[in-house]
């Protein structure tokens, strides 16, 4: 479903290297650059079933960057420097996350950190989600300004890596004008970038060029979306900030690439309008799902095999996902050669300019949740056309969801066993993916299991010898009935008079824990650890009537814990994280994703 690494929970993105001439072209002076690292990051990204999978984008080389200075932008009839109003409209965000440990929920770490947004209409700022992510404190600092004004998040779409974010005083920035949304660029275009990389208080313009326009995995969620990428080198802390072409907002620096140089990627306008549109009504939807998978028909024996003629092209229908749009309309062996009218290449691209091709799923992600979309197809060697409606986000079509945020993940302690639902994040933050794990990313929720249910690790006790070295176990059954889905896990293991309870993972495997002992031992075990509750927040407040909460007697202090980091294969995109503040405030230990 996706295949991109994620190396940190606080990402980054893009950026030139900047001269004191170039600086001194359009009227800024040099930046001031910080000197501080970011902090080590963990994880890989989930996707929609409709994502497919890509070359990672470090595998292309990118075009070269010429040398020629920047061209001075055309002076407005007024006499005004079309860069001053962009200057003047570029905010720093900085922010106070709080981290939660994956695998130790109960552990947890503040940090601060720093990165760039632009005013739009309507007095908001636009921003990367994850320069916000789990942030219990913003503010916001307009370049040529020292004050702070704390903010707050408007909207945030995880899965365009986006957010809208304002200042509390909501008429703070009503008089400046906002900047103008452009188009998406062609390819050797110009842009540049506007910005606070590595901290710096001084705002920073970078320049660079279109070299790709492709889908991508964005690192934060690892929902594959069009994305520009742009020769320019990379600087912490540009994250969020305008790409500006010919005076408009071409895009937003996104993520960057540290295993190859001058490579950077930024979110382009199709997305952000997206975005823009798909908050009107009040909430973010995301991006729907068709409902099926399709594979390339470039071979010529599947050619002859379903009879398509030299100037058929299109991409055959392999997989239809129960209960979605497909179903029931799209079948298995159909050829699908037209998505709104345009004509699907063999390997499942469209060309969407003369000479440029992107593949056909970025027609889906245009739509948004409520539209239709029209697909034609082949089916026993006749032409027809079929309509699908996008009832529901793509994720809701996972059985294993993708990365959270803003909530302290859910996880629940019993005799030492510490079960958790299976998520993305939990799948990051292991050292390596057993594959029948990694099966289930592929797999769509079902009525007997809506959601897939993990041993994440054991607090070794006595009460549970023989399983000191057990993680990473699913858990399929309790005392021979399936399991529907976390809480319902937990809700039969508290309501339970049995003896003994037993669980069952892959291939039989039992863990059997004597409840009464467990219930005895809790306390003790909770203490042992530093852990101040067996169960998150979440099942604090249990849907399904009131159980007994244990805590630790006396707990002892939550110490944060650094996961083992995820080593990143060849030429991965990976994140730059958010810029860090100074050393004395970085925390000594990377907190975990």
């Amino acid at each position: 479903m996706r295949h991109a690494i994620i190396i940190s929970t606080a990402l980054a993105c893009l950026g030139v290297s900047t001269s004191p001439q170039l600086l001194a072209e359009i009227g800024l002076p040099p930046a001031v650059h910080a000197t501080t690292q970011p902090a080590t990051p963990a994880g890989e990204p989930p996707a929609q079933p409709n994502a497919p999978a890509t070359n990672p984008a470090a595998n292309a080389a990118p075009a070269p960057a010429t040398a020629t200075a920047l061209q001075p932008m055309d002076v407005t009839q007024d006499g005004n420097d079309p860069r001053e109003k962009i200057k003047n409209a570029v905010v720093k965000i900085h922010a106070v996350q709080h981290v939660h440990n994956t695998l130790s929920p109960w552990n947890s770490d503040s940090r601060q950190g720093s990165g760039s947004g632009l005013l739009i209409e309507g007095n908001l700022i636009l921003t990367n989600a994850h320069v916000i992510a789990n942030a219990t404190f913003l503010e916001v600092q307009r370049h040529g300004e020292t004050k702070r004004y704390e903010a707050e998040v408007i909207y945030v779409s995880h899965e365009s890596d986006l957010a809208l974010v304002r200042p509390k005083a909501v008429d703070t920035y009503k008089d400046i004008p906002a900047l103008e949304l452009g188009d998406l660029p062609k390819m050797q275009q110009q842009v540049e970038v506007y910005g606070f990389p590595i901290g710096g208080n001084t705002l920073s313009v970078t320049r660079g060029v279109v070299s790709r326009i492709e889908k991508q995995n964005y690192v934060h969620t690892g929902e594959n979306l069009i994305a520009v990428q742009v020769d320019a080198a990379i600087n912490f802390g540009n994250s969020g900030g305008p790409v500006i072409s010919d005076g408009k907002v071409v895009g937003v620096a996104m993520q960057s690439n540290f295993l190859t140089e001058n490579i950077g990627y930024m979110i382009p306008i199709p997305i952000i309008r997206h975005v823009l549109n798909d908050v009107k009504d009040g909430k973010v939807d995301g991006y729907g799902f068709h409902g099926f998978l399709t594979q390339s028909l470039e071979n010529p024996s599947m050619r002859r095999r379903y009879g398509l003629q030299d100037q058929e092209t299109g991409i055959l229908v392999h997989k239809i996902y129960k209960k979605s749009p497909a179903d029931g309309k799209i079948q298995i062996g159909d050829i699908v050669t037209e998505i709104d009218g345009h004509k699907l290449e063999n390997n499942g691209t469209v060309e969407f300019r003369p000479g440029e091709f992107i593949d056909h799923t970025h027609y889906i992600d245009m739509h948004q949740i409520g539209e239709n979309i029209t697909f034609k197809i082949i089916r026993q060697g006749k032409t027809q056309d079929v309509s699908l409606l996008l009832d529901k986000p793509g994720r809701e079509y996972l059985l294993v969801k993708p990365n959270q945020y803003d909530k302290q993940p859910s996880y629940f302690i019993f005799g030492g066993f510490v079960f958790m639902p299976l998520n993305q994040d939990v799948i990051d933050a292991m050292e390596a993916t057993p594959a029948r794990i990694g099966a289930l990313t592929y797999e769509a929720p079902s009525e007997q299991r809506q959601e897939a249910v993990i041993m994440a690790q054991v607090l070794p006790a006595d009460i549970n010898k023989d399983h000191h070295q057990d993680s990473r176990l699913l858990i399929e059954k309790m005392d021979d009935v399936e399991i529907h889905s976390f809480r319902d896990l937990f809700e039969r293991i508290q309501a339970s008079t049995a003896d003994f309870i037993t669980l069952e993972g892959a291939d039989d495997y039992q863990i059997v824990i004597d409840r009464k002992e467990a219930l005895a031992r809790q306390p003790d075990i909770l203490k042992q650890y530093g852990i101040g509750s067996d169960r998150s927040k979440d099942l604090q407040a249990p849907a399904g009537g009131t159980v007994n909460t244990t805590t630790a007697v006396t707990p002892a202090a939550v110490t944060p814990v650094a996961p083992a980091a995820v080593t990143p294969p060849p030429a991965a995109v990976v994140p730059t994280p958010v810029t860090p503040p100074a050393p004395a405030t970085v925390p000594s230990t990377a907190p975990a994703h």
